[in-house]
Protein backbone atom coordinates (compact mmCIF):
# COMPACT_ATOMS: atom_id res chain seq x y z
CA UNK A 1 0.00 0.00 0.00
CA UNK A 2 1.74 3.58 -0.67
CA UNK A 3 2.79 5.24 2.03
CA UNK A 4 0.27 8.69 1.74
CA UNK A 5 -2.55 6.36 1.71
CA UNK A 6 -1.40 4.71 5.29
CA UNK A 7 -0.39 8.15 6.93
CA UNK A 8 -3.64 9.30 5.63
CA UNK A 9 -5.32 6.38 7.30
CA UNK A 10 -3.13 6.75 10.36
CA UNK A 11 -4.19 10.56 10.98
CA UNK A 12 -7.86 10.02 10.57
CA UNK A 13 -7.51 7.05 13.20
CA UNK A 14 -6.27 8.76 16.07
CA UNK A 15 -7.81 11.74 14.93
CA UNK A 16 -10.94 9.30 15.86
CA UNK A 17 -9.34 7.58 19.14
CA UNK A 18 -8.73 10.94 20.14
CA UNK A 19 -11.99 12.45 19.62
CA UNK A 20 -13.57 9.63 21.13
CA UNK A 21 -11.25 10.00 24.25
CA UNK A 22 -12.08 13.26 25.21
CA UNK A 23 -15.70 13.29 24.73
CA UNK A 24 -15.37 10.01 27.17
CA UNK A 25 -12.90 11.10 29.75
CA UNK A 26 -14.52 10.07 33.19
CA UNK A 27 -13.66 13.84 34.74
CA UNK A 28 -15.60 15.28 31.78
CA UNK A 29 -17.71 17.89 34.01
CA UNK A 30 -19.67 18.98 30.53
CA UNK A 31 -19.01 19.65 26.92
CA UNK A 32 -15.46 19.33 26.09
CA UNK A 33 -14.33 22.85 24.61
CA UNK A 34 -13.11 23.11 21.69
CA UNK A 35 -9.43 23.98 22.27
CA UNK A 36 -9.33 19.78 23.42
CA UNK A 37 -10.43 18.97 19.87
CA UNK A 38 -8.00 21.40 18.65
CA UNK A 39 -5.11 19.99 20.50
CA UNK A 40 -6.21 16.54 20.01
CA UNK A 41 -6.16 16.96 16.51
CA UNK A 42 -3.13 18.46 15.65
CA UNK A 43 -1.70 14.90 16.51
CA UNK A 44 -3.59 13.45 13.25
CA UNK A 45 -2.45 16.14 11.47
CA UNK A 46 1.09 15.82 12.57
CA UNK A 47 0.77 12.09 11.26
CA UNK A 48 0.71 13.30 8.09
CA UNK A 49 4.64 14.40 8.08
CA UNK A 50 5.84 11.88 10.18
CA UNK A 51 7.84 10.01 7.13
CA UNK A 52 10.10 13.14 6.23
CA UNK A 53 10.58 14.49 10.00
CA UNK A 54 10.21 11.75 12.25
CA UNK A 55 12.07 13.48 15.39
CA UNK A 56 10.26 16.51 14.64
CA UNK A 57 6.68 15.26 14.89
CA UNK A 58 8.17 13.41 17.72
CA UNK A 59 8.88 16.64 19.55
CA UNK A 60 6.22 18.53 18.32
CA UNK A 61 3.35 15.68 19.38
CA UNK A 62 5.59 16.08 22.90
CA UNK A 63 5.24 19.79 23.57
CA UNK A 64 1.44 20.02 22.15
CA UNK A 65 0.91 17.14 24.98
CA UNK A 66 2.69 18.86 27.42
CA UNK A 67 0.70 22.04 27.12
CA UNK A 68 -2.85 19.78 26.84
CA UNK A 69 -1.65 18.71 30.26
CA UNK A 70 -1.25 21.78 31.71
CA UNK A 71 -5.15 22.73 30.80
CA UNK A 72 -8.20 21.48 32.71
CA UNK A 73 -9.14 19.49 29.31
CA UNK A 74 -10.37 15.80 30.20
CA UNK A 75 -7.65 13.73 30.33
CA UNK A 76 -6.08 11.29 27.67
CA UNK A 77 -3.75 8.45 27.41
CA UNK A 78 0.07 9.77 26.71
CA UNK A 79 0.23 6.66 24.78
CA UNK A 80 -2.67 7.93 22.22
CA UNK A 81 -1.28 10.38 20.19
CA UNK A 82 1.98 10.25 21.21
CA UNK A 83 1.61 6.24 19.83
CA UNK A 84 2.53 6.76 16.03
CA UNK A 85 4.89 9.55 16.31
CA UNK A 86 7.03 7.58 18.91
CA UNK A 87 6.97 4.05 16.43
CA UNK A 88 7.88 5.99 13.51
CA UNK A 89 10.81 7.86 15.20
CA UNK A 90 12.04 4.59 17.29
CA UNK A 91 12.19 2.88 13.58
CA UNK A 92 13.76 6.11 12.11
CA UNK A 93 16.87 5.41 14.79
CA UNK A 94 16.31 8.32 17.34
CA UNK A 95 15.84 5.41 20.17
CA UNK A 96 17.55 8.11 22.77
CA UNK A 97 14.73 10.28 22.03
CA UNK A 98 11.88 7.98 22.12
CA UNK A 99 12.64 6.64 24.89
CA UNK A 100 13.57 9.86 27.06
CA UNK A 101 9.99 11.39 26.04
CA UNK A 102 7.98 8.06 26.81
CA UNK A 103 9.93 7.90 29.77
CA UNK A 104 8.74 11.36 30.63
CA UNK A 105 5.10 10.78 30.06
CA UNK A 106 5.93 7.75 32.19
CA UNK A 107 7.50 8.54 35.40
CA UNK A 108 5.56 11.94 35.24
CA UNK A 109 2.33 10.58 36.26
CA UNK A 110 4.09 7.73 38.30
CA UNK A 111 5.60 10.65 40.28
CA UNK A 112 3.12 12.91 40.81
CA UNK A 113 1.10 9.73 41.95
CA UNK A 114 3.51 9.12 44.66
CA UNK A 115 3.60 12.86 45.83
CA UNK A 116 -0.22 12.40 46.21
CA UNK A 117 -0.07 9.41 47.99
CA UNK A 118 2.56 10.79 50.95
CA UNK A 119 -0.27 13.52 50.94
CA UNK A 120 -2.84 11.41 51.75
CA UNK A 121 -5.04 12.06 49.00
CA UNK A 122 -7.53 9.16 47.88
CA UNK A 123 -8.97 7.64 45.57
CA UNK A 124 -5.45 7.53 43.22
CA UNK A 125 -6.21 3.96 41.51
CA UNK A 126 -8.08 5.74 38.46
CA UNK A 127 -4.86 7.56 37.79
CA UNK A 128 -2.17 5.23 38.60
CA UNK A 129 -4.61 2.37 36.34
CA UNK A 130 -4.36 4.73 33.31
CA UNK A 131 -0.56 5.37 34.28
CA UNK A 132 -0.15 1.83 33.94
CA UNK A 133 -1.89 1.19 30.79
CA UNK A 134 -0.15 4.21 29.24
CA UNK A 135 3.15 2.59 30.34
CA UNK A 136 1.89 -0.65 28.82
CA UNK A 137 1.10 0.63 25.32
CA UNK A 138 4.09 2.49 24.95
CA UNK A 139 6.16 -0.72 25.59
CA UNK A 140 4.14 -2.72 23.23
CA UNK A 141 4.49 0.23 20.56
CA UNK A 142 8.39 0.26 21.52
CA UNK A 143 8.30 -3.46 21.18
CA UNK A 144 6.83 -3.35 17.46
CA UNK A 145 9.04 -0.35 16.71
CA UNK A 146 11.57 -2.48 17.40
CA UNK A 147 10.64 -5.61 15.38
CA UNK A 148 9.82 -3.18 12.13
CA UNK A 149 13.06 -1.30 12.95
CA UNK A 150 15.09 -5.36 12.60
CA UNK A 151 12.96 -5.89 9.85
CA UNK A 152 13.95 -3.00 7.87
CA UNK A 153 17.79 -3.07 8.58
CA UNK A 154 17.52 -7.01 7.85
CA UNK A 155 15.95 -6.26 4.51
CA UNK A 156 18.71 -3.43 3.78
CA UNK A 157 21.51 -6.36 4.49
CA UNK A 158 19.71 -8.38 2.09
CA UNK A 159 19.33 -5.12 -0.57
CA UNK A 160 23.29 -4.54 0.04
CA UNK A 161 24.48 -8.20 0.36
CA UNK A 162 22.01 -8.77 -3.04
CA UNK A 163 23.79 -5.53 -4.91
CA UNK A 164 27.36 -6.87 -3.49
CA UNK A 165 26.86 -10.24 -4.93
CA UNK A 166 25.23 -8.56 -8.18
CA UNK A 167 28.30 -6.58 -8.22
CA UNK A 168 30.84 -9.38 -7.79
CA UNK A 169 28.45 -11.06 -10.83
CA UNK A 170 29.29 -8.41 -13.07
CA UNK A 171 33.03 -8.32 -12.00
CA UNK A 172 33.48 -12.16 -12.61
CA UNK A 173 31.46 -11.91 -16.54
CA UNK A 174 34.05 -9.43 -16.95
CA UNK A 175 36.91 -11.99 -16.54
CA UNK A 176 35.06 -15.16 -17.34
CA UNK A 177 32.33 -16.02 -20.02
CA UNK A 178 29.29 -16.34 -18.88
CA UNK A 179 29.13 -20.53 -19.03
CA UNK A 180 32.42 -20.70 -17.40
CA UNK A 181 31.37 -18.30 -14.73
CA UNK A 182 28.17 -20.67 -13.62
CA UNK A 183 30.33 -23.87 -13.59
CA UNK A 184 32.90 -21.88 -11.09
CA UNK A 185 30.31 -20.83 -9.00
CA UNK A 186 28.78 -24.19 -8.62
CA UNK A 187 32.04 -25.67 -7.41
CA UNK A 188 33.66 -27.10 -10.14
CA UNK A 189 37.33 -26.82 -8.78
CA UNK A 190 39.27 -28.07 -12.53
CA UNK A 191 37.53 -26.00 -15.23
CA UNK A 192 39.92 -27.36 -18.20
CA UNK A 193 37.98 -28.12 -22.41
CA UNK A 194 39.39 -29.11 -24.81
CA UNK A 195 37.86 -27.55 -28.36
CA UNK A 196 38.99 -29.28 -31.20
CA UNK A 197 37.55 -26.46 -34.02
CA UNK A 198 38.18 -22.68 -33.03
CA UNK A 199 39.70 -19.41 -34.79
CA UNK A 200 41.92 -17.04 -32.60
CA UNK A 201 42.67 -13.57 -33.61
CA UNK A 202 45.43 -11.44 -32.15
CA UNK A 203 45.55 -7.82 -33.16
CA UNK A 204 48.33 -5.47 -32.31
CA UNK A 205 49.25 -1.93 -32.31
CA UNK A 206 52.34 -1.16 -34.72
CA UNK A 207 54.82 1.07 -33.09
CA UNK A 208 52.70 1.99 -30.23
CA UNK A 209 54.94 1.22 -27.13
CA UNK A 210 57.58 3.65 -29.12
CA UNK A 211 55.02 6.44 -29.28
CA UNK A 212 53.55 6.10 -25.83
CA UNK A 213 56.82 6.54 -24.67
CA UNK A 214 56.82 10.67 -25.80
CA UNK A 215 53.27 11.35 -23.82
CA UNK A 216 51.64 10.90 -20.24
CA UNK A 217 50.51 7.59 -18.96
CA UNK A 218 47.19 8.76 -18.33
CA UNK A 219 47.09 9.86 -22.03
CA UNK A 220 48.07 6.35 -23.32
CA UNK A 221 45.86 4.48 -20.83
CA UNK A 222 42.72 6.33 -21.90
CA UNK A 223 43.74 5.78 -25.93
CA UNK A 224 44.16 2.08 -25.14
CA UNK A 225 40.96 2.41 -23.38
CA UNK A 226 39.09 3.75 -25.86
CA UNK A 227 40.20 1.91 -28.63
CA UNK A 228 40.06 -1.75 -26.98
CA UNK A 229 36.36 -0.38 -25.24
CA UNK A 230 35.10 -0.17 -29.37
CA UNK A 231 36.82 -3.51 -29.89
CA UNK A 232 35.03 -5.47 -26.77
CA UNK A 233 31.50 -4.13 -28.59
CA UNK A 234 32.45 -5.49 -31.30
CA UNK A 235 33.42 -8.46 -30.04
CA UNK A 236 30.05 -8.94 -28.12
CA UNK A 237 28.22 -7.85 -31.86
CA UNK A 238 29.59 -11.09 -33.68
CA UNK A 239 29.63 -13.25 -30.88
CA UNK A 240 33.36 -13.90 -29.69
CA UNK A 241 34.81 -14.30 -26.18
CA UNK A 242 37.11 -11.88 -25.44
CA UNK A 243 40.42 -13.64 -23.93
CA UNK A 244 42.50 -10.78 -22.89
CA UNK A 245 44.42 -7.78 -23.62
CA UNK A 246 48.29 -7.86 -23.34
CA UNK A 247 49.76 -4.89 -23.18
CA UNK A 248 48.61 -3.08 -26.76
CA UNK A 249 47.84 -6.48 -27.65
CA UNK A 250 44.27 -7.67 -28.50
CA UNK A 251 43.18 -11.68 -28.21
CA UNK A 252 39.68 -12.80 -29.18
CA UNK A 253 38.71 -16.37 -30.05
CA UNK A 254 35.37 -17.91 -32.11
CA UNK A 255 33.96 -21.35 -31.13
CA UNK A 256 33.83 -21.17 -27.21
CA UNK A 257 33.28 -21.82 -24.88
CA UNK A 258 30.11 -22.79 -26.74
CA UNK A 259 30.96 -24.27 -29.86
CA UNK A 260 30.06 -22.98 -33.45
CA UNK A 261 30.43 -24.15 -37.09
CA UNK A 262 31.13 -20.77 -38.53
CA UNK A 263 33.73 -19.57 -35.77
CA UNK A 264 36.24 -18.80 -38.63
CA UNK A 265 33.80 -16.46 -40.85
CA UNK A 266 33.10 -14.89 -37.54
CA UNK A 267 36.83 -13.95 -36.46
CA UNK A 268 36.80 -12.74 -40.01
CA UNK A 269 34.41 -10.16 -39.59
CA UNK A 270 35.88 -8.93 -36.53
CA UNK A 271 38.83 -8.83 -38.11
CA UNK A 272 37.63 -6.43 -40.83
CA UNK A 273 35.83 -4.91 -38.40
CA UNK A 274 38.57 -4.18 -36.45
CA UNK A 275 40.61 -2.68 -39.58
CA UNK A 276 37.86 -0.34 -40.28
CA UNK A 277 37.54 0.40 -36.22
CA UNK A 278 41.23 1.14 -35.62
CA UNK A 279 41.34 4.64 -38.71
CA UNK A 280 38.64 6.51 -36.25
CA UNK A 281 41.23 6.52 -33.23
CA UNK A 282 44.82 8.28 -32.92
CA UNK A 283 47.15 7.33 -30.92
CA UNK A 284 48.54 9.54 -27.83
CA UNK A 285 50.82 11.94 -30.27
CA UNK A 286 47.89 12.83 -32.46
CA UNK A 287 48.88 10.34 -34.79
CA UNK A 288 46.84 7.60 -36.92
CA UNK A 289 46.59 4.37 -35.74
CA UNK A 290 47.24 0.76 -37.21
CA UNK A 291 47.51 -3.09 -36.57
CA UNK A 292 48.30 -5.97 -37.57
CA UNK A 293 46.07 -8.76 -37.38
CA UNK A 294 46.56 -12.55 -36.99
CA UNK A 295 44.08 -15.50 -37.23
CA UNK A 296 44.73 -19.18 -36.95
CA UNK A 297 41.98 -21.75 -36.88
CA UNK A 298 42.64 -25.34 -35.31
CA UNK A 299 42.32 -27.30 -31.60
CA UNK A 300 42.68 -25.39 -28.23
CA UNK A 301 42.99 -26.43 -24.84
CA UNK A 302 40.77 -23.77 -22.71
CA UNK A 303 40.58 -23.44 -19.16
CA UNK A 304 40.50 -20.95 -15.52
CA UNK A 305 43.66 -20.72 -13.96
CA UNK A 306 44.38 -18.56 -10.97
CA UNK A 307 42.72 -18.68 -7.60
CA UNK A 308 42.63 -14.91 -5.67
CA UNK A 309 42.38 -13.11 -9.36
CA UNK A 310 41.03 -15.93 -12.28
CA UNK A 311 41.79 -15.96 -15.75
CA UNK A 312 40.35 -17.48 -18.94
CA UNK A 313 42.82 -18.86 -21.33
CA UNK A 314 44.22 -20.71 -23.93
CA UNK A 315 46.63 -23.10 -24.91
CA UNK A 316 47.99 -24.93 -27.95
CA UNK A 317 49.93 -24.49 -31.18
CA UNK A 318 46.74 -22.64 -32.69
CA UNK A 319 47.00 -20.16 -30.37
CA UNK A 320 51.17 -19.91 -30.79
CA UNK A 321 50.37 -20.05 -34.58
CA UNK A 322 47.93 -16.90 -34.70
CA UNK A 323 50.16 -14.99 -32.38
CA UNK A 324 52.86 -15.76 -34.68
CA UNK A 325 50.73 -14.20 -38.06
CA UNK A 326 49.91 -11.42 -36.07
CA UNK A 327 53.90 -11.05 -35.30
CA UNK A 328 55.27 -11.90 -38.45
CA UNK A 329 52.29 -10.15 -40.72
CA UNK A 330 52.36 -6.19 -42.27
CA UNK A 331 50.64 -2.99 -41.08
CA UNK A 332 47.60 -2.49 -41.76
CA UNK A 333 46.77 -6.37 -43.11
CA UNK A 334 45.23 -9.76 -41.80
CA UNK A 335 47.73 -12.62 -41.94
CA UNK A 336 45.72 -15.88 -41.89
CA UNK A 337 46.77 -19.65 -42.07
CA UNK A 338 46.45 -22.26 -44.67
CA UNK A 339 44.26 -23.82 -42.10
CA UNK A 340 41.96 -20.12 -41.70
CA UNK A 341 42.17 -19.85 -45.31
CA UNK A 342 40.37 -23.22 -46.01
CA UNK A 343 37.44 -22.19 -44.01
CA UNK A 344 37.15 -19.07 -45.35
CA UNK A 345 37.68 -19.27 -49.18
CA UNK A 346 34.99 -19.03 -51.48
CA UNK A 347 33.38 -16.29 -48.83
CA UNK A 348 36.28 -14.12 -48.62
CA UNK A 349 38.88 -12.21 -50.68
CA UNK A 350 42.14 -13.49 -49.90
CA UNK A 351 45.27 -12.75 -51.37
CA UNK A 352 48.10 -15.42 -51.56
CA UNK A 353 51.14 -14.06 -49.31
CA UNK A 354 53.60 -17.47 -50.30
CA UNK A 355 55.68 -19.32 -48.06
CA UNK A 356 57.32 -17.03 -44.55
CA UNK A 357 59.78 -18.09 -42.20
CA UNK A 358 57.96 -17.78 -39.01
CA UNK A 359 59.89 -18.31 -35.69
CA UNK A 360 59.20 -21.69 -34.37
CA UNK A 361 57.23 -22.63 -36.88
CA UNK A 362 59.36 -23.39 -39.95
CA UNK A 363 58.39 -22.11 -43.55
CA UNK A 364 54.53 -21.80 -43.74
CA UNK A 365 52.11 -20.47 -46.64
CA UNK A 366 49.97 -17.75 -45.29
CA UNK A 367 47.27 -15.24 -46.76
CA UNK A 368 45.88 -11.85 -46.51
CA UNK A 369 42.28 -11.73 -45.59
CA UNK A 370 41.40 -8.55 -48.37
CA UNK A 371 37.68 -7.92 -47.45
CA UNK A 372 34.56 -10.08 -47.88
CA UNK A 373 33.10 -11.46 -51.28
CA UNK A 374 30.43 -9.92 -52.71
CA UNK A 375 29.38 -12.56 -55.21
CA UNK A 376 29.31 -15.00 -52.04
CA UNK A 377 27.20 -12.61 -49.76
Amino acid sequence: MPAPVVDAGLALALAVAVTVAISVAPEQGGRPAEGAYTLGLMFAVLTLFRRRWPLGVLLASAVILQLYGMTNYPGIYAAVPLSVAAATAWVAGYRRWTMGIVLWFVLGPLGYIAYQMSAGTEDLLPLLNGSLQSAGMFAALLLFGEAVRGRRALDQANRLLQAEQERSERLLLNVLPAPIATRLKQGEAVIADGFPEVSVLFADLVDFTRRSSETSPERVVRVLDDLFSAFDRLAGRHGLEKIKTIGDAYMVVGGLPDPRPDHAQAVADMALDLREEVVRHLDPGGRPLALRIGIDSGPVVAGVIGRRTFSYDLWGDTVNTASRMESHGVAGCIQVTERTYRRLRGGYRLERRGPIQVKGKGELVTWFLVGRDSRAA
